[in-house]
């Protein structure tokens, strides 16, 4: 047993296994919240999938969001997984509990992210504006984990500098997206700061905090 689970790490088999975890779980939400699924590509033009859901109750902790969270992890999860094969090739005979260490660490950064979010909104007084925000930065990585997954697919694919285009324009366009979505954030003042130096403050406390703490606990 622990042979044939050393070849297949050591293949790019299981790859395609999680390519049809993720579908089926795409699949999923495309058949039980079909509206709600095909609105949230709106995103990509409009904010009105935002207030067409803002009002749901719960509005974080429900089936929706709980499937997508593992699309997302594991999404998240072969973007820096390709990223770092494309340019370290000794990952040959470990490449399936590499992927683990990668998903085990990608989900603990969200649920550290969200408990210091929570931990921040109760000392600013901020915990309408910081569920909204968790909402809002969930349903874009949502949209985003859905837009790259073909880039993915074909990066999986794909050999020698197609390859390395694919995940590179894949990171890239992940962290575009990302940096848009949080300028259009600020500018919309979902989050009320007086100052503007306490806002950004707070960001920085909600999105570096959770990688020193991953740091220090599994890595340092």
């Amino acid at each position: 047993m622990f042979e044939g689970l050393q070849k297949i790490s050591s293949t790019s088999d299981w790859l395609t296994i999680f390519f049809m975890i993720i579908l089926v779980l795409i699949a999923v939400l495309q058949f039980y919240y079909s509206e709600r699924f095909s609105k949230l590509f709106s995103l990509i033009y409009s904010e009105k999938y935002y207030t067409d859901y803002i009002k749901t109750n719960p509005l974080i902790f429900n089936w929706f969001h709980a499937i997508f969270f593992f699309i997302i992890i594991f999404n998240i999860s072969l973007s820096i997984f390709f990223g770092y094969k494309a340019f370290d090739s000794s990952l040959a005979d470990k490449q399936l509990s590499f992927y683990f260490e990668i998903v085990f660490l990608t989900a603990a950064y969200f649920l550290i992210r969200y408990s210091i979010g929570i931990f921040l909104a109760n000392i600013f007084s901020l915990e309408e504006a910081q569920k909204y925000f968790t909402f809002l930065k969930f349903s874009n990585l949502a949209l985003i984990s859905l837009l790259i997954f073909p880039l993915l697919v074909l990066a999986n694919y794909s050999v020698g500098l197609i390859h390395k285009f694919l995940i590179t324009f894949s990171i890239v366009a992940c962290a575009a997206i990302a940096l848009f979505r949080y300028f259009v954030l600020i500018k919309n003042e979902k989050l009320s700061f007086n100052n503007l130096f306490y806002l950004f403050l707070y960001l920085c406390a909600l999105e570096l905090s959770p990688i020193i703490v991953i740091y220090k606990l599994f890595v340092d």
